[in-house]
């Protein structure tokens, strides 16, 4: 006994300390930069407030969904905001996400007994598209769906706590994501299939969440009526999805460079080595419900188009938690422990670094000028924000394309494209806008005509210093700053005849 519980006790200290040490170096990149390479971060903080001018303001053009189910997360931004103040509360916002990320994987490990080394290399998949991207909702949704996971193996002795509970797990992850509120309602159907669940603890399970799931079939049909709707596209085919370029942008495909295909050829060096090693007792050493998920995962990225009701990335958005399942779900390769733990901590510990750097770069080099720019705008501009730079030499996908949101985080105002233009955002607004000006500038700034830009105030622009000084020489254009890629310029109206 007494060596079971030395046993016992040094796996619980390992668990704690892995837990930390990845926790330290994940806030590392998010508390060197004011400005992190995360496309719709501007615009998710903006909600916040816009949310305080909808309550506080009875003439604001803006009102409150409470009902979409996507607005939990912003209780993390609100509370970010009142703490850290607007220009943070962003990018601190999703530090905690990150954290939680963390937390969880090692919380599930623990509860389910399997290693903390796989939750810990696990944690990396964080900083992949769905950080990048500034998916706040899905990333929140995912760590609460691994809490989903834990309570799913609690054994209670009610039916009708049991059924409480799993309303109240519904309604949570109902309002932070409705993807993920499926998936886990998905979860009991697989559970009862592979673990031949009683139908009572099922029936009790699924009639919590039966409320929630009558709410998204009644809520759905908004969307239409708000206009949020798109062409359903396969930008890849299934067959094209099994390359390896596809597979590590859909696993990372954050950062440029080498960086992601070392790493996902370490997470698959691992997952190899793992089965292989203890393939003569894999099913004693495997998490059947684990490795389950992780396929169906996988076998939605596979199958599922790439853009779905304007969600974006749609199939890739499943890699990284399929993998992360299937570290958890399989055996730890055969080394030594304490080597094995040391070069995984090494690998992760430069993977950190490397982003740290990366996230330096981008921010002096590609975000030069912003700051000023920001500070010399007014209170409550309408601005127009027009990126020519389209790509970044350092993070993968359109990482400029929302960042002169920005403005109405630090000073309110009006953007000629909002967030409050989407239907399932917490605030939106109350008729639905019908531009005067060219629709999708952030995307295409070269579309932007003279009359375009004289319904707003203020341009912020990213461009090279050739279209710079070309733009200084328009009539209707007056530079207010003069230095680094983005710059603030006053648009002046018409003369009067």
């Amino acid at each position: 006994m007494p060596e079971a519980q030395s046993h016992l006790s040094q796996d619980f200290t390992t668990r704690i300390l892995l837990a930390l040490l990845c926790c330290l170096l994940a806030v590392v990149p998010f508390l060197i930069v004011k400005f992190p390479p995360i496309t719709d971060l501007p615009q998710h903080a903006a909600q916040v407030r816009l949310f305080g001018e909808a309550v506080s303001q009875p003439d604001s053009p803006y009102k409150v969904q409470w009902m979409t189910p996507y607005s939990l997360v912003y209780t993390v931004l609100g509370t970010t905001w009142l703490v850290f103040g607007p220009g943070n509360a962003g990018r601190i916002g999703m530090l905690i996400i990150a954290l939680l990320w963390i937390a969880m994987l090692h919380l599930l490990a623990a509860r389910l007994k399997r290693p903390p080394l796989a939750a810990f290399l696990a944690s990396l998949l964080f900083f992949g598209h769905i950080l990048y991207w500034g998916f706040y909702q899905f990333a929140f949704g995912w760590t609460l769906f691994l809490g989903w996971v834990m309570l799913t193996q609690v054994n209670f002795k009610s039916r009708l706590r049991e059924a409480a509970a799993f309303f109240f797990a519904s309604t949570v992850l109902y309002f932070t994501h409705v993807l993920w509120f499926f998936m886990a309602v998905a979860w009991l159907g697989a559970q009862h299939i592979l673990l031949k669940h009683a139908w009572r603890r099922t029936a009790s399970r699924l009639a919590g969440s039966l409320p929630l799931i009558i709410l998204a079939f009644l809520w759905y049909p908004s969307l239409a009526e708000y206009g949020f709707s798109s062409k359903t596209v396969w930008s890849t085919i299934p067959p094209e999805r099994l390359s390896p370029i596809w597979l590590v942008n859909a696993s990372f495909g954050g950062l440029r460079g080498s960086l992601e295909f070392i790493f996902f050829g370490l997470l698959i060096v691992w997952l190899l080595l793992g089965w292989r090693q203890n393939r003569g007792e894999i099913r004693l050493r495997l998490d059947r419900q684990l490795f389950f998920f992780s396929l169906f995962f996988l076998l939605l990225a596979l199958i599922v188009p790439d853009l779905y009701t304007n969600t974006t990335r749609f199939s890739q958005r499943w890699v990284p938690p399929a993998l992360a399942f299937l570290l958890l779900g399989l055996p730890l390769p055969r080394l030594k422990k304490n080597i094995l733990t040391i070069l995984t901590a090494a690998a992760v510990s430069a993977f950190f670094l490397i982003t740290s750097l990366n996230w330096i770069a981008f921010e002096k080099s590609e975000l030069s000028g912003l700051e000023e720019s920001l500070a010399a705008l007014p209170q409550n501009p309408r601005v127009v924000g027009l990126s020519f730079i389209k790509d970044s030499a350092i993070v993968r996908g359109r990482p400029f394309i929302q960042v002169f949101a920005y403005s109405q985080v630090y000073k309110g105002g009006e953007l000629n494209f909002s967030f409050a233009d989407f239907g399932p955002s917490l605030v939106v607004y109350r008729q639905s806008r019908r531009l005067p000006w060219t629709s999708g500038l952030e995307w295409f700034p070269e579309s932007a005509k003279k009359g375009d830009l004289l319904f707003f105030d203020y341009a912020l622009i990213n461009a090279e210093e050739k279209m710079h000084e070309a733009l200084a020489l328009k009539a209707y254009l007056t530079p207010v700053t003069r230095e680094g890629r983005w710059r603030c310029y006053k648009v002046l109206p018409p003369e009067k005849p």
